[in-house]
């Protein structure tokens, strides 16, 4: 279009004659300008983003100027810097990494002016040497800068070399440069806006799925006495909200002397069933030492953007940590664990705003394993860790209504030691303790997740079955049993102790269709068991019932 244009114009200044020729050449040189103003409107309309925006503005001043260079600053309204955005023949990353901030005085009242103006003078010294060499301006090459202003705003700057003709710049050069800019400054001012519009909903979207998250670790903590379950969905949440592979939560053993892994996510599921369920035992740390030992000691986050390359983190075969965000875990201004975060999926670093997050998890983390504590402290037994006779109680009427209303069957286990006032007298009540301790370990090794293991009253021990049959009951009465039978009882003034228990099963509702019945059937059958000469196990009878 604009080579025909000026083809038709040049054939008819040939019968106008010499004085219409500067006419021609002027009018010539307006369409190519309008051609190009309306091209680069076009462009700069169909730009993807800010970058490609600065791209096609640049390249159409470094076409249209015949300049050696050209450089787009930008205003980083954060900082108030003025920094290289995109350049055309700079070279070296010192010019990409040129930057200024914005000032009071001449230099800037002259940029506020919004109208081309000559950095260099004749003789190739700088104007506001000072500004200049204080912020190595000088990287830039540049001859002319041209302001781009919108609403009185400031929003960058553009900067031209000398023309590669070595010519000078003419006014209506620089008034048709003026007007690029005017248009990419509408378009840079609009693309600026949908940047903050689209990264402000961006976060009002993290903001709402961290709200979402906080708010449905708060139900689970609120609603689930299960603090495995709770903590296992905390580290899913967490590891979701900050797009990260694995996580683990890491508490302080009873001796106060090692770290221990309690529950894990995000590796193999058979490895990480079997170490949440305690199959497994992962490496403890030391306190004070690695990555987990030092947040656990100082009580301070640390975060670790490349484990290969920090000597504090202990390396491991089975580890596969790349980078790691560590929390401590702090309750009533104790330190009782860390948690772990670690391996961003998409790659990079985890960012403040990550880090700050996990904090308020790691909170939440604390504040449950408290209250389980707590919790746990106020309905188990302090010598033998087995729940108390008052909660058991609460949890058999729970289980016979379930038992009812699902109409599934329940089992009771009652069993004592053989003995144990004989023993108590023969070795003294510190070896007694021992019996039970170990004793009451052995129960909770045999029961199943769903079983409710119970010190009933002194030597006396109950276990509560859910969802067991009289078969299914017998069958556990004996492995207890056996396993109390088979086991060498260290004694204190050394040696070994041999210990025997008997066990009475009742079965709900078979035996019993209330929780005072099941307990007095259950009963019944442990003394049927003293009858037949201890160390067995017997179900409830009609034929038990009649002797007693």
């Amino acid at each position: 279009m604009v080579t025909k244009t000026a083809r038709t114009l040049k054939t008819q200044s040939k019968s106008n004659g010499k004085g219409t020729s500067h006419e021609v050449t002027s009018l010539e040189k307006k369409v190519f300008d309008y051609f190009t103003l309306s091209q680069l409107g076009k462009s700069l309309i169909q730009a993807k983003d800010l970058t490609e925006l600065a791209r096609i503005f640049v390249s159409c001043v470094y076409e249209a100027s015949h300049a050696k260079n050209v450089c787009l600053l930008i205003n980083d309204p954060g900082t108030e810097d003025y920094h290289c955005l995109y350049s055309i023949g700079l070279k070296g990353e010192k010019v990409s990494a040129t930057s200024f901030k914005k000032q009071e005085g001449l230099f800037w009242q002259v940029l506020n002016g919004g109208e081309p103006f000559i950095i260099q003078d004749s003789t190739g010294h700088y104007r506001f040497k000072e500004i200049i060499q204080k912020n190595h301006l000088d990287r830039l090459e540049s001859q002319i800068w041209v302001p781009l202003m919108v609403k009185n705003t400031l929003l960058g700057i553009l900067t031209l070399g000398a023309k590669k003709n070595k010519s000078n710049y003419e006014d209506l050069e620089l008034g048709f440069i003026a007007q690029l800019a005017r248009q990419a400054a509408i378009a840079i001012d609009s693309a600026i806006l949908d940047l903050e519009r689209s990264e402000a909903t961006a976060e009002l979207a993290k903001k709402m799925d961290n709200l979402s998250v906080l708010y449905d670790v708060s139900r689970a903590i609120s609603f689930t006495n299960d603090l495995k379950k709770t903590l296992l969905l905390i580290l899913d949440r967490s590891r979701k909200a900050v797009k990260a592979q694995k996580g683990s939560i890491m508490l302080l053993n009873r001796e106060r002397t090692h770290l221990e892994v309690k529950v894990v996510r995000g590796i193999d599921p058979i490895t990480e069933r079997k170490i949440n369920e305690g199959e497994i035992e992962c490496t403890k740390i030391k306190i004070g030492e690695g990555i987990a030992g030092r947040v656990f000691k100082t009580g301070k986050t640390m975060v670790v953007e490349d484990t290969r390359k920090d000597s504090r983190f202990l390396k491991s075969d089975a580890s596969n940590v790349e980078n790691i965000v560590c929390l401590p875990l702090v309750a009533e201004e104790k330190a009782i664990g860390v948690m772990n975060i670690t391996n961003k999926t998409t790659g990079g670093k985890f960012s403040e705003e990550e880090v700050e997050f996990l904090s308020t998890l790691a909170g939440q983390v604390s504040v449950t394993i408290n209250n389980a504590n707590l919790y746990h402290l106020a309905i188990t037994d302090g010598l033998t860790q087995l729940f108390i006779n008052r909660y058991f109680h609460q949890k058999l009427e729970e289980e016979i209504a379930r038992s009812r209303r699902y109409k599934r069957p329940l089992s009771l286990i009652m069993t004592d030691i053989d003995f144990f006032k004989k023993f108590n007298d023969t070795y003294g009540h510190q070896q007694g303790d021992a019996v039970l301790q170990t004793t009451s370990r052995l129960f909770r090794q045999c029961a199943r997740d769903v079983d409710i293991p119970c010190r009933y009253g002194g030597e006396e021990f109950a276990v509560i079955l859910p969802e067991t049959d009289t078969a299914g009951a017998l069958e556990a009465a004996e492995r207890i049993r056996k396993a109390v039978e088979a086991y060498d009882f260290p004694a204190l003034k050394g040696g070994t102790l041999k210990v025997t228990i008997s066990v009475g099963v009742a079965t709900c509702p078979d035996h019993a269709d209330s929780a005072r019945t099941l307990i007095q059937k259950s009963d019944e059958a442990l003394y049927a068991c003293k009858d037949a000469g201890r160390n067995c196990s017997r179900l409830y009878s009609a034929k038990t019932n009649q002797k007693h």
